[in-house]
């Protein structure tokens, strides 16, 4: 053997075992496609037990898909080379792999093709990564532009790279006015506190921590936006590569935690400035809260009153006193009203004659806690001893006392007044005036006088009905000037008597005698004015505790506690008068993806804004009740108009609602469900309930 051939003979040694060690596929086929040679990773690749396994295999049957070994032929026969060709091939036990192809073609001295010489490498992890990643790619542009909220992505410094229409929308600033600009240069509009207070809230997230708050901020157009903002870094592999901030615009949710503190405020300045001692009690007697005029009444500080069982406060045992007291308060707990006059103990061991109100406080159907309004009536207690040969006068006045406990409204109330202290003082004129701001307004004159003197008269700070309003006490004048009296009081008044009816107001009567009214007849008076005092207090207290018993707390219609009190009434009406009556069952769509998506203050706001759009939507007369979660009932009574043209009318108001559309994001929808009853039909109420119910769910499955 030639030094010739024995270097081409090493050679093809090297050339066997480097193709049978490579770690990528290689192969040999001949121009018409079968497959003549395979290294040992090939033939792996492909699930084949052995090489003649897969030798004289074609290569078109390899290939997954059909055209592919055509498209293969055609870039080799432009080019004599084939790379980076990747596509799917066929392993032996028919599952696929992603391979990329690099190959060239042998040709002969002539130019023809001898074969095709090529490599396979298994790229198919690579390619399902890359698919992964493209997925995740277009998830996260869906959720980016399609978010409801305004989202921005920043650099670390917070130079805006990336905003969503959201973010055009609340600010007004189009993406390629915002991108390159700082974040917070373009939301605080230039004011140095919002810039100041932004870059503190960039600084934390560029720090890397997670931050939310609720601030303001500028519109393009110099406006304020209420708005939450949740801000977090944006992390790669341990490295923060960027920052986000999700805006939120809460100027509604602001909107309505005003007002919720304004009737809070009213509630706790109704409750704090009440002339009564009143005290609030769990179901167990336990003291939640009391007033100022409680521990005043009584003498006992707030903590000493709290977390404390109210009978044994204020009625140890001693004489019987704690089972009178008991038997009251399991009374109201058992869900009665109470009204009783009888004494208590004060902390420092005296006792006090009082009036007791208590009354359970229910809403929506179920008691959460009792309250007590306590008067002191030791003065009356008194005035009554010490006016034992007066008996018409007191009797009189227990009447009274009895009658404006049972009145039902303020005007009742002043009028039951006026008439009994004509009859205990005999005066010839007066009248019941009620403050208003800066006004007395006559409320229920004496029958003398004169209808075209009841008009509202600015208060004069210098006349009796401000002195005896400020001090709290009767004032007695003998030949009053024209300056001291209210208008109305004739011009022969001799003698004048003016008393607080607590803070509300004053009553003012007029006599033509001299030194008409004495010490007696103010006391008297006081008596009878304190009892008008808790009556006005008790209805107003009622009024709002009734209020709040048949509504709803969140969207202000009626509970269904109320309507069921209600629609028996309705039934019974209907009947008797050949009535029909409506029903619309309404259920929310899509209402648990608005609270898992954005929260249940959202949820609480897609509530009452449906309630709004209802009470825009049905007349006045109709009933509009918060039946469930999300449902709503609309009883519409006395009415002839066909219950589903209401059913539409309601489905497109709530459709139409761009209110609506701006809290949730999309359009909302409800499913309605409607039913007319009539008497003559014979079927109870609830099965045309049930009815509407099922209508409803039908109504919801065809969304």
């Amino acid at each position: 053997m030639t030094e010739h051939d024995a270097r081409h003979c090493e050679r093809s040694r090297l050339y066997e075992e480097l193709f049978a060690r490579v770690p990528i596929g290689l192969y040999r086929s001949t121009p018409d496609g079968m497959i003549v040679d395979a290294n040992p990773a090939l033939v792996r690749m492909l699930g084949y037990p052995n090489r003649d396994a897969l030798l004289g295999n074609a290569a078109t049957s390899i290939y997954a898909r059909d055209g592919v070994r055509t498209r293969w032929l055609a870039e080799m026969e432009q080019s004599s080379t084939v790379t980076g060709f990747e596509a799917e091939w066929r392993c032996r036990d028919g599952s696929t792999i992603w391979v990329k192809e690099n190959a060239y073609a042998v040709r002969s001295d002539e130019g023809h093709v001898l074969h095709y010489e090529g490599s396979a490498e298994d790229v198919t992890t690579r390619r399902g990564l890359e698919q992964r990643l493209s997925l995740e790619s277009a998830r996260f542009e869906q959720l980016f532009e399609a978010s409801p909220e305004a989202v921005v992505l920043c650099d670390n410094d917070g130079v805006v790279q990336r905003i969503n229409d959201e973010f055009t929308r609340l600010f007004g600033y189009a993406e390629p006015e915002a991108v390159g600009h700082r974040v917070d240069d373009l939301v605080s509009g230039g004011r140095v506190d919002l810039e100041a207070e932004a870059r503190a809230v960039t600084q934390a997230i560029a720090e890397g921590r997670t931050t939310f708050v609720e601030a303001k901020r500028r519109h393009k157009n110099g406006t304020l936006i209420d708005v939450s903002i949740l801000g977090k870094p944006v992390m790669v592999d341990g490295r923060q590569q960027a920052l986000y901030a999700i805006y939120r615009d809460i100027r509604e949710q602001v909107r309505m935690e005003s007002r919720l503190r304004e009737e809070k405020a009213r509630f706790e300045q109704l409750f704090a400035s009440a002339p009564e001692a009143v005290v609030l009690c769990a179901n167990d007697g336990t003291i939640v809260r009391v007033n100022e005029e409680f521990r005043r009444l009584f003498g006992y500080a707030s903590d000493e009153a709290l977390g404390a069982n109210i009978d044994q406060l204020i009625a140890p045992d001693a004489n019987g006193l704690h089972r009178e007291a008991s038997r009251i308060t399991q009374r109201i707990v058992d869900g009665e009203h109470s009204f009783v006059e009888t004494v208590r103990w004060r902390k420092d061991g005296s006792l006090v004659h009082v009036s007791i109100l208590g009354k359970p406080i229910l809403i929506d159907g179920d008691q959460i806690a009792v309250y007590g309004i306590y008067r002191d009536i030791t003065a009356r207690k008194q005035a009554e001893a010490a006016l034992a040969q007066s008996h018409t006068k007191v009797e009189k006045l227990h009447e009274v006392a009895d009658a404006l406990s049972e009145a039902v409204s303020e005007g009742d109330i002043y009028r039951i007044t006026c008439n009994a202290a004509k009859r205990v003082l005999g005066f010839s004129h007066g009248m019941v005036c009620i403050l208003d701001e800066k006004e007395f307004i006559c409320q229920a004159p004496s029958s003398n006088a004169a209808a075209s003197e009841m008009r509202r008269v600015p208060v004069d700070p210098h006349g009796i009905a401000a002195r005896a309003l400020t001090h709290g006490r009767v004032v007695i004048v003998d030949d009053p000037t024209a300056e001291q009296a209210l208008a109305g009081i004739p011009a022969n008044t001799r003698s004048l008597i003016c008393a607080p009816i607590g803070d509300l107001g004053v009553f003012q009567a007029a006599s033509p005698e001299q030194v008409a009214f004495d010490e007696d007849d103010g006391r008297l008076l006081g008596i009878l004015l304190g009892h008008a005092a808790v009556g006005v207090t008790r209805l107003r207290l009622q009024q709002e505790l009734i209020r709040q018993a048949r509504h709803d707390a969140l969207t202000g219609v009626f509970n269904r506690h109320y309507f069921n009190e209600l629609i028996a009434e309705e039934v019974i009406r209907s009947s008797r008068y050949n009535h029909p009556i409506g029903l619309l069952m309404i259920d929310v769509d899509r209402f648990k993806e608005i609270n898992d998506r954005y929260g249940h203050q959202t949820g609480d706001l897609v509530l009452r804004e449906i309630a709004t759009v209802l009470r825009a939507t049905v007349r006045k007369s109709d009933m509009i009740v918060r039946y469930g979660g999300d449902e709503f009932l609309v009883v519409l009574t006395e009415t002839g108009q066909d219950a589903e043209e209401a059913a539409v009318r309601v489905r497109r108001a709530v459709h139409e609602s761009e209110t609506l559309r701006r809290i949730s994001g999309f359009d909302v929808t409800v499913s309605v469900g409607s039913i007319f009853w009539r008497p003559e039909d014979g079927t109870p109420i609830e099965e045309a309930l049930a009815t509407a119910d099922e209508r409803m769910y039908s109504d919801k499955r065809r969304h």
